[in-house]
């Protein structure tokens, strides 16, 4: 790994909070590093790790003086607090969130940051991640959606979240704006739900139909199901979501998802795909406005 000189402003903060990821953190920080777009810091937040974390944060500080090591004095057991403290700490221009067990593709920044550069009435963009379980691709290649799909309108964020955390970049001053992400113990698990739906109320958000990484699914992920939806049960009573669909039958989501699939792969596999290869600016989805490029 290429030794690199510290920008005194960076253009983007990455943030990883952390958790006795040992194992992990390693190939989250290869991605978060050998990004295309080298103006970077990284700043991992240590959420009190018992194992070996610290050790293996401090090594790449030691080859690569982008990454900034924060360990927080007790453990906290909720995201947003580490999310929270890394936002503080942040000198980017923008922020990117990837969790400790997440990794992304090389241009993910430059792409998403191509369009908040010429674009200044979007806050925030996100991509799509494929979900993956023991390394296997399959699972995510087949969740894959159409991108009319990634409705990010508040009324639209209502009914689903469509944002994968490790997804996002966004401006650091809306961020801070807002307060960073909300630590009350209910949200634990959807507070980044939560965070987006603040967003949606005042600030644009747009998708990229590419595919800019990996998502790390497994039993023992913070994204558990109960836990996920006692979350939305609380932000119910909030009064911040509309109250769950009953889930449609077996045979009409395979329908749904056999007329949406073909547009799915266009876009993120084969549009997406040649964008990137050739150098054109992506193709940003707008919602709320009736905008497409």
């Amino acid at each position: 790994m290429a030794r690199l000189t510290p920008s005194s402003s960076p253009k983007v903060s990455i943030v990883i909070p952390s958790f006795n990821r040992a194992a992990l953190i390693g190939k989250a920080l290869d991605t978060a590093l050998s990004q295309t777009m080298k103006s970077v810091e990284v700043i991992i937040v240590d959420d009190c790790s018992t194992d070996s974390t610290q050790d293996i944060v401090h090594h790449y500080m030691e080859i690569d003086p982008r990454v900034r090591y924060i360990r927080l004095d007790t453990n906290s057991d909720l995201p947003a607090v580490p999310r929270n403290v890394g936002i503080s700490a942040a000198t980017g221009q923008y922020i990117a969130f990837l969790d400790d067990d997440d990794t992304w593709s090389s241009r993910k920044l430059a792409r998403q940051v191509r369009v908040l550069d010429s674009r200044p009435e979007i806050d925030l963009v996100h991509s799509h991640l494929l979900a993956t379980k023991n390394g296997g691709i399959l699972r995510g290649l087949v969740s894959i959606q159409n991108p009319l799909r990634h409705d990010s309108s508040h009324q639209a964020l209502r009914k689903r979240n469509v944002l994968q955390c490790s997804s996002v970049i966004g401006r650091s001053e809306v961020f801070r704006a807002l307060g960073g992400f909300d630590e009350r113990a209910e949200l634990r698990i959807v507070e980044d739900y939560h965070f987006w739906l603040r967003i949606s109320k005042g600030h644009k958000i747009a998708y990229i139909p590419e595919i800019h990484g990996r998502y790390r699914v497994s039993l023992n992920s913070i994204s558990s199901l109960e836990g996920t939806q006692k979350g939305h049960e609380y932000l119910y009573t909030l009064g911040m979501i509309f109250p769950p669909e009953s889930k449609s039958s077996i045979v009409t989501r395979i329908q749904l998802k056999l007329i949406n699939y073909p547009a799915a792969l266009y876009f993120h596999v084969f549009d997406g795909t040649v964008r990137k290869a050739l150098n054109l600016s992506p193709r940003v989805f707008t919602f709320g406005t009736g905008e497409q490029d």
